[in-house]
């Protein structure tokens, strides 16, 4: 018997026999199918993640088909090379599996394992999970294919697994995925490393993909460009554990500091939320590369995985506002990584550059302004004294220019003095070729310093890299990983967790019973929605409702001034669009003629249109337009919009977008990025008051989101703002059928 099998007393309750070890093409795994259960309730993605722990630290395992051929010897190899723990081969065929001594079933195993690595064809996996789970088994990696990527019989198969996971806490990994590694633990379930291949150098690293295939391309390029894992996890299937669930987990261990992710569908959107806030207070930066984000991406990953992929612009709100860094690319996400891995970060967004080459230099400008990055001149003194050691035609203005016929027994001086300067909150150097001196003064320049520094230069340069110091051959790639890295440091400065609100439950009353008036309706009449934003601390325009025109007269002579005249019907949701809107009516002649022939003409043109009323409205004055609204995303929920209002909003677009609960200060934020921040910026644009009552509206209607469930959207457009008023003058209402 191998050293490492220590058995417990053997367990004699029986359970359903194991398959004969799989063929490679019966359990060859392939891409990723759907989830079996795509809508789990939090609690039942609870049951399972109480055995995540020791699913994912085992001290004892089982592999189910292992073999001396095929995936069933390579997973098993891995497994042997480095586990401290007992590991056991689960084969009815074979007494021994290389060397070591083999069990017919899970059942005749000596010890209810930690964790069972099943490889045995799909039609035989359920059975094996439910034995294992009665077993009591820890919980089980699905490394076989075949099931919701492969038709009804395989869905079921995988719903199976599903419903054991969740009656029997049953944490599973997969199906149809290729494992997982700790590095920490030597945990090498998976294929995604090669057998004889050195294992990654430990770092803080994890790196988390849903598709098996690509995680192991991603995580051997990554190994390969220096970065430091401590974690490789792929979901596959994701019958049970998904990434989000898989995230919630890896981010609270003490070994893990920065995570790199590869998925194409956001399921548990609320863990995934979680998640992202739970890393921002760890102070620990999420980058993530998600697929279908465009509508080709998004066909390919509804083909890929039958899930929904949700807005790509609601996405992308999600990552800005959790402080999540998006990469465009797995090469992004890994160049990322690898500055990000080295746990420093920037005060500011100054970038000291140093170079030989003035054009290099202009180049690496430009692309620091893409990404928000500044190159300052440097403060005076620190330039007079870099000038010294300069050439009297190189530059130390920053980029330091140091042209090629530099004097290089200043090298390490110059080097070290832009490391120093206050001007700068980061530092690159861009290096032709790296030698022993170049080495040196990396080296000692980097341990002079708590700033990042990451070096650009023609070769890799494995010495610098080896000494933790990130190395790209592409200078426009280091400096997008320095801006990476500004912006995790500037989100961890601005970070501010939006707390649950306690529902307010005479509010929700009362907007229930003024909904409830519009049951069965395709919308709510805007006389009413406008009460329903009233309860939120939405400032709304005066009005009354008309049904003659003398009404609307004496309406008009109360509300004083110029007015506007609104047909409410059901049947006109957008009324400018169909005639039934007079505005800047003034005086009682004006009013009554308005009236008549605004019905006269829609009743022409409608014969069967119900009329509700007329809407007799103030004419609120504007020097801005806003739209706000709210929006019920199909993965992540509730989102508020903000963005450029009245007829422009069509042609403009740009809308910012905020998931509830926010803050005040945070929908501020929000309101202070419309185009670009120009109408906070622009002469003519919002003042910081008007700004702040733009933003409260927006958090009004958060609040609204949360506690009346049943609203499914709200279009507000215009909010009319002018002086220190802003009002809603037009609001649609929808609440789901």
């Amino acid at each position: 018997m191998d050293a490492r099998q220590r058995p417990a007393e053997p367990d004699t309750q029986a359970g359903p026999a194991a398959p004969d070890e799989a063929a490679p093409d019966e359990a060859a795994p392939g891409e990723l199918g759907s989830q079996a259960d795509e809508h789990a309730s939090p609690a039942d993605e609870q049951a399972s993640q109480a055995g995540v722990e020791r699913l994912f630290s085992p001290q004892s395992v089982a592999v189910v088909g292992a073999s001396e051929a095929s995936l069933g010897s390579y997973v098993f190899q891995n497994l042997h090379r480095d586990f401290p723990g007992r590991l056991y081969p689960v084969n009815p065929k074979r007494a021994e599996v290389h060397g070591v001594t083999a069990y017919p079933t899970v059942d005749d195993l000596p010890e209810p394992v930690d964790m069972a690595v099943i490889l045995t064809p799909a039609v035989t996996v359920p059975d094996i999970i439910e034995a294992s789970a009665q077993r009591g088994i820890g919980g089980a990696v699905v490394l076989a294919a075949g099931f919701a990527e492969a038709g009804a019989e395989g869905r079921s198969a995988q719903q199976r697994m599903t419903d054991v996971a969740r009656a029997r806490a049953f944490p599973i990994v997969g199906p149809n995925c290729n494992g997982f590694y700790n590095n920490q633990a030597k945990v090498a379930a998976t294929f995604a490393i090669p057998v004889d291949m050195d294992r990654p150098k430990m770092g803080p690293v994890a790196v988390v993909s849903q598709s098996g295939g690509f995680g192991s391309y991603i995580l051997l390029k990554a190994i390969t460009a220096g970065v430091h894992v401590s974690w490789y996890l792929s979901t596959g299937n994701e019958c049970d554990m998904n990434v989000s669930r898989s995230l919630r987990y890896l981010i609270e261990q003490p070994e893990v500091g920065v995570v790199l992710t590869f998925f194409e569908a956001v399921r548990s959107p609320e863990v995934f939320v979680e998640v992202a806030a739970r890393a921002a207070e760890l102070g620990k930066p999420v980058v993530a590369v998600k697929a279908g984000y465009t509508s080709e991406g998004a066909r390919a990953a509804l083909s890929h995985t039958a899930s929904i992929a949700g807005s790509g612009e609601v996405y992308n709100a999600i990552c800005r506002q959790y402080g999540l860094i998006q990469a465009s690319s797995v090469e992004q996400m890994i160049d990322f990584g690898l500055a990000l891995q080295t746990g420093r970060t920037m005060a500011g967004r100054r970038l000291g550059v140093m170079t030989q080459s003035g054009g290099s230099g202009a180049l690496m400008a430009d692309v620091a302004e893409t990404v928000g990055l500044t190159v300052p001149v440097l403060p005076d003194a620190d330039r007079e004294y870099l000038q010294s050691l300069l050439p009297s035609f190189g530059s130390a203005a920053n980029p330091v220019d140091t042209t090629g016929n530099f004097n290089m027994d200043n090298f390490d001086a110059v080097y070290g003095g832009l490391a120093a300067s206050d001007g700068v909150d980061a530092v690159l150097p861009l290096i032709w070729y790296v030698g022993d001196r170049e080495t040196e003064a990396t080296k000692k320049v980097y341990a002079a310093t708590d700033k990042p520094l990451v070096v650009a230069t023609t070769l890799s340069a494995p010495d610098i890299s080896e000494a933790g110091i990130p190395v790209y051959t592409d200078p426009a790639r280091a400096v997008r990983a320095i801006g990476a890295v500004a912006a995790f440091s500037e989100s961890m400065r601005r970070r501010e967790r939006a707390e649950q609100p306690v529902p307010d439950t005479a509010r929700i009353a009362r907007v229930r019973a003024l909904l409830q008036r519009e049951a069965g309706q395709p919308f709510v009449l805007e006389s009413v929605a406008k009460q329903v934003l009233a309860e939120y601390g939405i400032g709304v325009s005066r009005e009354a409702i008309a049904d003659s025109a003398g009404a609307a007269v004496a309406a008009a002579r109360e509300l004083g001034g110029p007015v506007a005249l609104k047909v409410l019907s059901y049947g006109l949701p957008h009324k400018s669009d169909s005639g039934a809107l007079r505005l800047g009516l003034t005086g009682d002649d004006a009013v009554r003629h308005a009236y008549v022939e605004m019905l006269e003409a829609i009743r022409t043109a409608n014969p069967d249109l119900k009329i509700e009323g007329v809407l007799v409205q103030e004419m609120v004055p504007a020097s801005v337009e806003i739209s706000c609204g709210l929006q019920r995303d199909p993965v992540f929920g509730p989102v508020v919009a903000v963005g450029i209002g009245g007829v422009l909003i069509e042609i403009v677009g740009g809308t910012v977008l905020l998931r509830p609960p926010f803050t005040q200060r945070m929908a501020e934020d929000a309101v202070a990025r419309i185009a670009g921040g120009r109408l906070r910026t622009a002469s003519r644009g919002l003042s910081g008051a008007q700004a702040a009552q733009v933003a409260a509206a927006m958090t009004g209607l958060g609040a609204l989101a949360l506690e009346i469930g049943e609203v499914e959207s709200v279009d507000i457009n215009p909010i009319r703002v002018d002086g220190d008023v802003a009002k809603a003058v037009d609001a649609l209402l929808v609440v789901k059928g």
